[in-house]
């Protein structure tokens, strides 16, 4: 008997015109040379300006790619198109456009596939919410409301990165790598929700115990789904834990106390704040006073840090200029 027969790779043009200045992608390119194709480029190259223009400029106008990284491509393309953030903006309209190409950031990440290209532009996301609080905190007071629902899961998560950042601040952490750290893991806190249905998700009745169990799933398959890719430990720990609660009520397993770590916690708080505060298929949105006032009442001290709350309210408290 013969042996099985190895299908052999397929191969498409990519247009080197699709490759940006002080990228990364994540797929191997290839050149052809001669009726033969030579690698050019692995996973994690880096491109730069004018590398791209002498490429051109030699007539190498596409590249090949393998089929099956087509999905990291279209990644790649869709990160290629959000805009990037104008530092020069005052930062409270500055605010609401990260938070406009922050939703349009988590919608691709919800559609398509994960990759390093996603996680270089959410560090990117990131540093551009640091820097806007850092240079005037009071730009937290101008994250937008929205009317709807539908749009709830793709603005969240970069509102909440905004709320934690904000609450860091105020805590006085002025490290900026760390709160790198802090903005990615929360842009990233609920990516395993991209594996339930949406449906689940904007359900307006009461959820089956079997649909909470999914529910409950989803940072445990967020974890999952970025173990590959290079994130640092307490991003990862965010993603993984953003759901315990203080008294060992939460899930996935039942942390207490000083075993959740502080910048966990930080996002915690700014989850259930965001969620209190937005119009969900299940509940019509408070105002910041009575979202406060119901953790206050509720939660506080048991299950939510109560130096945590305090940097909350301090960071959403309007404050006299110098």
């Amino acid at each position: 008997m013969g042996h099985p027969k190895t299908k052999a790779p397929e191969f498409e043009l990519f247009s080197a015109e699709q490759l940006l200045d002080n990228t990364v992608t994540d797929f191997e390119l290839y050149l052809k040379l001669s009726e033969h194709l030579v690698l050019y480029s692995s996973h994690g190259y880096h491109w730069e300006k004018r590398e791209l223009e002498d490429l051109l400029r030699e007539g190498h106008k596409n590249f090949i790619i393998r089929a099956e990284d087509l999905p990291k491509v279209k990644m790649y393309a869709e990160m290629a198109r959000l805009p990037e953030i104008d530092n020069n903006e005052e930062p409270a309209q500055r605010i609401h456009s990260i938070e406009q190409v922050g939703a349009s950031f988590t919608r691709a990440l919800f559609e398509g596939e994960i990759t390093e290209t996603c996680v270089d532009k959410a560090k990117q996301l990131g540093k551009s919410i640091v820097h806007c609080l850092q240079e005037d905190p009071q730009s937290i007071l101008h994250i937008s409301e929205l009317a709807s629902h539908d749009y709830y899961t793709y603005h969240h998560s970069i509102r909440v990165a905004t709320y934690a950042v904000a609450i860091a601040l105020e805590m006085g952490q002025k490290d900026e790598h760390q709160l790198n750290e802090l903005a990615l893991g929360a842009i990233f806190h609920d990516i395993g929700k991209k594996y339930l249905p949406l449906s689940l998700l904007h359900k307006a009745g009461t959820l089956t115990e079997e649909e909470w169990a999914q529910i409950r799933s989803h940072p445990e398959l967020g974890r999952e789904s970025i173990k590959e890719l290079s994130f640092g430990h307490v991003p990862a720990e965010i993603i993984l834990h953003h759901h315990e609660k203080l008294d060992g009520t939460g899930y996935p397993h039942a942390l207490e106390g000083d075993a959740i770590l502080p910048e966990v916690q930080i996002v915690t708080l700014a989850d259930v704040f965001d969620a209190l505060t937005s119009v969900r298929s299940y509940q019509k949105k408070r105002s910041n006073f009575n979202a406060l006032d119901f953790i206050k009442q509720k939660m506080l001290g048991e299950k939510i840090s109560r130096d945590t709350f305090k940097a909350l309210v301090a960071s959403l408290a309007e404050k006299e200029p110098d």
